[in-house]
C-alpha cells in the first residue's frame, strides 16, 4: 500500500470499515472493476476472505458488480455512499436511545446489586469528573447543586454542552445554590436556562460552599478539582440522599433568588426593589478601576 492509500484507509475506517474492507474498497475505487481472483492476487488476500469482504461491502452499499465474459466483476460505488452510512448510524443510535430506558429497567431488575443498592464509588482525574457529570443526566425530577463553578470550568466545553442537552431532553430541573453574587453566561443550551434552571445566593457567612455537591435520585455526590486534586465520590443510599435533599431545601428557602440577565445563564441577585445587585456591584467595581487608572496616568 502507498502512503496515500494508507492515509485514505485511516479516513474511511471510522465509518465502520475494517482495515481489510478499506483496502478492498480503495483498490476498486482507484483501479476500477476487478474479479475476486484479481483482488486476491493484488491484495494478497485469500479468495474466500475476498468474497466475505465483498459481501460486507455490498451490505454497506460500497460495492457494486457486473456480470461479463470473464465472470463477476466488482467495483466501488461513489464515495457519496458514506453519507448514507452516517444516516444509518444516526438512525441506529436513535433507536438505541429509545430502547435504553427499557434496557436499564430490565437489567436493573436482575442486577445482583438490587438487593443491596447502597454503595460508594470513587473517581479520579478528568475522566472521573466527566463520568460524575454525565451521571446527573439520569436525574428524575430535581437536581440539587451546591455550586462553586459551572460544569464547563472543569470538563471540556463540548462535553459540558452534551450533558446540558441531555438534561433538557430528560426534562431535569436544576436548582443551583451559590456563594457568588453574580456570574457570567456559560452555555449555548438556552432552553436549559429558560425552562429548567433556578439559581439562588446564600451568604458564605451562613453557609460556605467549598465543595461541589450534587444530590439527585438516591445519590449524594461531591467532588473537588482544584489544587491538583481531581477526585470525586458518589454515595448511593436512599436514606442519605433524602436527608441531604431536606437540608438543601432548608437552605434554599433562606437563600436569595437570582435573576438571569442573559440567555446564556449570566446571573445576579434580585433585590426587593428589582435592582440587580450583582450587576451594579460589578459596574461600580469597573468604574473604580477606571478611576484608579486615570489617577495613575496623572
Amino acid at each position: 500500500m502507498s502512503i496515500q492509500t494508507d492515509n485514505l484507509s485511516n479516513l474511511v475506517k471510522p465509518y465502520g470499515l475494517s482495515e481489510a474492507e478499506s483496502n478492498v474498497y480503495l483498490f476498486l475505487l482507484q483501479h476500477g472493476f476487478a474479479t475476486a481472483l484479481e483482488l486476491s492476487r493484488k491484495l494478497h488476500i485469500g479468495r474466500t476472505k475476498v468474497y466475505r469482504l465483498l459481501d460486507l461491502l455490498k451490505g454497506k452499499q460500497l460495492v457494486e458488480y457486473q456480470l461479463q465474459e470473464r465472470g463477476m466483476l466488482f467495483g466501488a460505488t461513489h464515495p457519496s455512499k458514506f453519507e448514507q452510512l452516517i444516516t444509518q448510524r444516526e438512525q441506529a443510535v436513535s433507536a438505541l436511545k429509545q430502547s435504553l430506558p427499557q434496557l436499564i429497567e430490565q437489567l436493573t431488575a436482575v442486577s445482583a446489586q438490587q438487593a443491596n443498592n447502597a454503595k460508594v464509588l470513587y473517581y479520579e482525574g478528568s475522566e472521573g469528573m466527566k463520568q460524575i457529570s454525565y451521571n446527573i443526566t439520569r436525574t428524575k425530577g430535581i437536581l440539587r447543586v451546591f455550586e462553586m463553578e459551572h460544569l464547563s470550568e472543569f470538563v471540556p466545553f463540548a462535553f459540558a454542552e452534551t450533558v446540558r442537552r441531555e438534561l433538557v431532553d430528560n426534562k431535569v430541573s436544576t436548582r443551583d445554590l451559590t456563594n457568588k453574587t453574580s456570574s457570567p453566561g456559560y452555555t449555548d443550551v438556552v432552553e436549559l436556562i429558560r425552562n429548567f434552571t433556578e439559581s439562588r445566593y446564600i451568604s458564605p457567612e451562613k453557609l460556605t460552599i467549598n465543595f461541589e455537591v450534587l444530590i439527585y435520585n438516591d445519590v449524594y455526590a461531591t467532588y473537588s478539582y482544584k489544587h491538583d486534586q481531581i477526585f470525586g465520590v458518589e454515595i448511593y443510599n436512599e436514606q442519605l440522599a433524602e436527608m441531604q435533599k431536606q437540608l438543601f431545601d432548608f437552605v434554599w428557602d433562606q437563600a436569595q433568588p437570582m435573576q438571569f440577565v442573559d440567555s446564556r445563564g449570566a446571573t445576579a441577585i434580585q433585590t426587593n426593589s428589582g435592582v440587580l445587585h450583582g450587576v451594579l456591584q460589578e459596574h461600580a467595581s469597573n468604574e473604580l478601576e477606571t478611576m484608579r487608572d486615570e489617577w495613575d496616568e496623572k
